[in-house]
């Protein structure tokens, strides 16, 4: 390899370097004859990788000190570095962070380059130098920094540098941790292709708490593979004989959970049960059964179906509150849970169900629901589970009933506008119609 730099000196160095690397990959050198000739080539070259990691630094340095980016009008020596070494913007951003270290903590560097220390701990130091707050600080310790990190492991360090930033920055940490705890935040959200994600962020006590909840439920889904696989295999048994994955155990223990919390709620005074009711459609429900049970289906083939026809009308495989359910899982689950049927007419509304009552509950308020996904009013997406369930035509007027057809679920705002002067009718062929109060439909 004959480098392209245009110091000589420079140029044959880097050659130098690049010939050793050829001539190391010729002698096999990735493959140690022993143990101990293992240890000490990944200490060999992790110390040759360190000091290539300083110099790959302190060009970033060079380049932001003499604003060579502006030749090709990057906005800064980082875009450049990220462009030209076509580097990740975490990468590119770790490198510019370690210039400052250069230029500002010469035991560290010095340390660096020789390859004394880990690149982990150099980024390390580089982001604590970044913080305005503790700067001069870290600039003070700078013998103490390159010592401890030569002779500690990163997690060691780490802890070490983030408690003694707490300590001489209680002001900043306090500030920290109070915006940390008003960011709070979770979500859960169903991608397109019907799988579920859950993102959440706390303040450093409500996670601890929920890291310890679910490292304990984790630890109790191991046991029980564990047991079954201790059982079948004995004194044998390894990590790779437990029945799920630790990604499988995991999103076990969170719907342990989620159960158990539903439960406590439902003991709970004042409480109620907590249920996920799916509406599948005849058809649909009978093709994945046979399925399921090996009959013929023509599933696997593709549906000669039109996109506008009746047979996408009458398709139903979701929740209550129309999130999409895989009919196979629907079906696989009905046959161990709870299945109630449930009779639609031509217009889509559920025929009546249970007696007459003066409210809507249980199966009446049930089939009030299931022709709907969300709040009937145009406009309004609140979902149908959080909605309530009052009548179209008002109980106190004569031959007003409480079934589905004189039900339908609006959100507590849309449902006391109606005491406003707003009406709300189905028509025929189930599409709702809400008006203002001076007769004009709301489009």
């Amino acid at each position: 390899m004959r480098s392209g730099v245009a110091d000589r000196a420079k140029a044959v160095a880097i050659e130098q370097i690049g010939a050793g690397l050829v001539a190391w990959r010729a002698a096999g050198g990735a493959e140690p004859d022993s143990h101990p000739d293992a240890i000490v080539m990944v200490r060999e070259l992790e110390a040759i990788g360190r000091q290539i990691s300083a110099q790959q630094a302190a060009v970033v340095e060079a380049i932001d000190r003499r604003q060579f980016h502006r030749h090709d009008a990057h906005a800064s020596a980082k875009v450049m570095d990220r462009h030209v070494a076509r580097l990740s913007d975490l990468e590119a951003h770790h490198r510019f962070l370690v210039r400052r270290v250069k230029r500002e903590l010469p035991t560290v560097w010095a340390a660096f380059e020789d390859g004394l220390l880990p690149k982990c701990h150099v980024d390390r130091i580089a982001r604590a130098l970044a913080n305005p707050r503790v700067r001069a600080r870290v600039i003070d310790n700078d013998q103490q920094l390159a010592s401890l990190a030569a002779k500690t492991s990163y997690k060691q360090f780490d802890e070490r540098l983030t408690d003694w930033i707490a300590v001489i920055d209680q002001d900043g940490t306090c500030d920290t941790s109070q915006r940390n705890h008003e960011n709070r935040t979770a979500s859960i959200h169903q991608d397109p292709d019907g799988s579920w994600r859950l993102a959440a962020a706390s303040g450093s006590l409500d996670g601890a708490a929920a890291n310890e909840i679910f490292t304990r439920f984790v630890d109790a889904e191991f046991q029980t593979d564990w047991e079954k696989a201790r059982a079948e295999h004995g004194d044998a048994t390894t990590a790779a004989d437990l029945a799920r994955t630790a990604g499988q155990r995991s999103h076990d223990a969170w719907m342990e959970i989620l159960r158990q919390a539903a439960a406590n709620r439902a003991a709970a005074t004042g409480g109620s049960q907590i249920t996920t009711t799916v509406v599948i459609d005849h058809a649909t429900f009978e093709r994945n059964l046979r399925r399921l049970f090996g009959q013929p289906t023509d599933i696997g083939q593709p549906l000669h179906v039109d996109i506008d026809g009746p047979e996408m009308d009458a398709y139903r495989c979701h929740t209550l509150d129309g999130h999409r359910i895989d009919p196979t899982e629907a079906v696989a689950n009905a046959l161990i849970t709870d299945v109630r049927r449930a009779v639609y007419g031509a217009d889509s509304v559920v025929i009546d169900l249970g007696r007459r009552s003066r409210l809507f509950r249980g199966p009446a308020a049930l089939a009030a629901r299931l022709g709907n996904s969300h709040c009937y009013w145009p406009g309004c997406h609140v979902p149908v589970s959080h909605c309530q369930i009052d009548h179209l035509v008002p109980w106190a007027d004569p031959g007003s009933r409480t079934n589905p057809r004189n039900g339908g679920p609006a959100c507590g705002r849309h449902n006391r506008a109606k005491e406003q002067g707003f009406t709300v009718h189905r028509d025929d062929a189930g599409t709702w119609h809400t008006h203002r109060p001076d007769g004009t439909e709301i489009d």
